[in-house]
C-alpha cells in the first residue's frame, strides 16, 4: 500500500513538480523582496549618515570661523584713531598778529580706554599750511605735544621739528604755470602736508589710559589752515601678519581651528559611544578588559541561532513533516498494538 500510495500519479506531481515549482518561486520572490527592502533601508541609511556628516561637518566650519572672528576682533586694535585739532591762541591788543602759541586740547575719550595696552602707536600731527612768504621765512618751528591721563596726570611728552619743504624759485614758477588752470579754477591751492611724527613708539599704560592730548606750536608767526592728529597702530608679528596678509592668515587661522574643534568633536564622540576603540587603547596604552564567559556564550549562542534559523525551503519543510507524520501514526499503531496483547 505504501507503494502504490508512493507511485501515485498525483503524489508524484506534488511531489516533484507543483511543490518544487512553488518553492522555487516563493524563494525568488522573498529573496527579491528582501534584496531591495535591504536596497531601500540602505539607501535610507545612506542618506541619513551623509545628512548627519554634512551637518557635523557645517557646524565645525562656522564655529571655526566665529572663533576666528572673535579672536581678530579682540586681537586685533584699531588701526587708526583720527581727532580734528583746533588750534587756538591770544589775538595781540595793539599790533596785529598773534600774541601766544598756538595751542589745542583733544579729547581722545571720555571714560573707557581707547587704546590698547602693550601695543604701540604712532603718533602724528598732521598741518596744512599755505606755501606763504611768512611760513617759507619763518624756517623750523618746534611742536610740542602731551598725553595725559584722567585728571591731568602726564604720561608722556614730546617735542618735534618742523619745516615746509623747500623748493627752488625755477621749481615754483613751472609748478606754478603747470597747476595755472586747476589754481585758477580753485580745484587746487598753493599749500603743503606736514607731518610731524610726535611719538614713535608710543604704549598705553592700562593704570593710567591716556584721554587727553594738548598740542602746542612753539611760533607766533606759522600760518595753518587746519590740522589734524594721527594716532595709528604699529604692528609687528602676528598683528603685522594679520593686517598686512589678511586672507592668508584667516585661512591659516580657520584651518587651525578647523583640526582643534575636529579633534574635540571626535573625542567627545568616542567618549559618548563608551569610550576609545580598541586600536587607539592599545597605542596610548590603555589596558582593554574582556570578559571572556559572557562573550564566548553569547557568541555560541548567537552561533546556534543562526544554525537553527537558516533557511528550509517550502517542499523539503512539507516533505519532512509528512513523514513525521507517518512515523507518529506508525509509532501510535505499535502502542495499541502492545496494549491490546498485554
Amino acid at each position: 500500500m505504501a507503494i502504490i500510495a508512493y507511485m501515485n500519479p498525483f503524489n508524484v506531481f506534488r511531489d516533484f513538480i507543483r511543490l518544487p515549482i512553488e518553492a522555487f518561486v516563493s524563494e525568488q520572490y522573498t529573496g527579491y523582496k528582501k534584496k531591495t527592502n535591504e536596497g531601500l533601508t540602505s539607501v535610507k541609511e545612506l542618506l541619513y549618515r551623509a545628512a548627519i556628516v554634512l551637518v557635523f561637518l557645517s557646524a565645525i566650519l562656522w564655529i571655526s570661523i566665529f572663533l576666528y572672528v572673535i579672536f581678530y576682533y579682540t586681537y586685533m586694535p584699531n588701526v587708526t584713531h583720527v581727532r580734528p585739532v583746533h588750534l587756538q591762541f591770544k589775538s595781540c591788543d595793539e599790533n596785529m598778529g598773534v600774541c601766544s602759541f598756538p595751542s589745542a586740547h583733544v579729547q581722545l575719550t571720555k571714560s573707557s580706554q581707547m587704546l590698547m595696552s602693550s601695543q604701540p602707536y604712532r603718533i602724528k600731527l598732521i598741518l596744512e599750511v599755505p606755501e606763504s612768504q611768512i611760513n617759507k621765512d619763518i624756517g623750523m618751528f618746534m611742536v610740542c605735544a602731551q598725553m595725559r591721563a584722567p585728571g591731568g596726570v602726564l604720561v608722556s611728552s614730546s617735542c618735534r621739528s618742523a619745516m615746509l619743504r623747500h623748493r627752488s624759485k625755477l621749481h615754483q614758477v613751472i609748478r606754478t604755470l603747470f597747476y595755472a588752470p586747476l589754481l585758477v579754477s580753485g580745484f587746487n591751492e598753493e599749500k603743503q602736508f606736514i607731518q610731524v611724527e610726535l611719538f614713535s613708539d608710543f604704549e598705553d599704560d592700562q593704570a593710567r589710559p591716556v584721554t587727553d592730548a594738548y598740542v602746542e606750536l612753539q611760533s607766533r608767526f606759522v600760518q595753518v589752515f587746519s590740522s589734524e592728529l594721527h594716532i595709528e597702530a604699529h604692528f609687528t608679528g602676528l598683528r603685522y601678519a594679520m593686517y598686512y596678509w589678511p586672507k592668508i592668515s584667516a585661512i591659516i587661522g580657520i584651518c587651525s581651528n578647523l583640526f582643534v574643534v575636529s579633534l574635540i568633536f571626535i573625542l567627545s564622540w568616542y567618549h559618548l559611544q563608551d569610550g576609545f576603540p580598541e586600536f587607539l587603547k592599545t597605542k596610548l596604552g590603555i589596558e582593554v578588559k574582556t570578559e571572556k564567559g559572557a562573550d564566548s556564550t553569547k557568541m555560541i549562542s548567537k552561533m546556534k541561532l543562526e544554525r537553527e534559523g537558516r533557511f528550509i525551503p517550502l517542499h523539503r519543510r512539507r516533505i519532512i513533516i509528512r513523514r513525521v507524520s507517518k512515523i507518529g501514526e506508525e509509532n501510535l499503531g505499535c502502542l495499541q498494538s502492545i496494549v491490546i496483547i498485554r
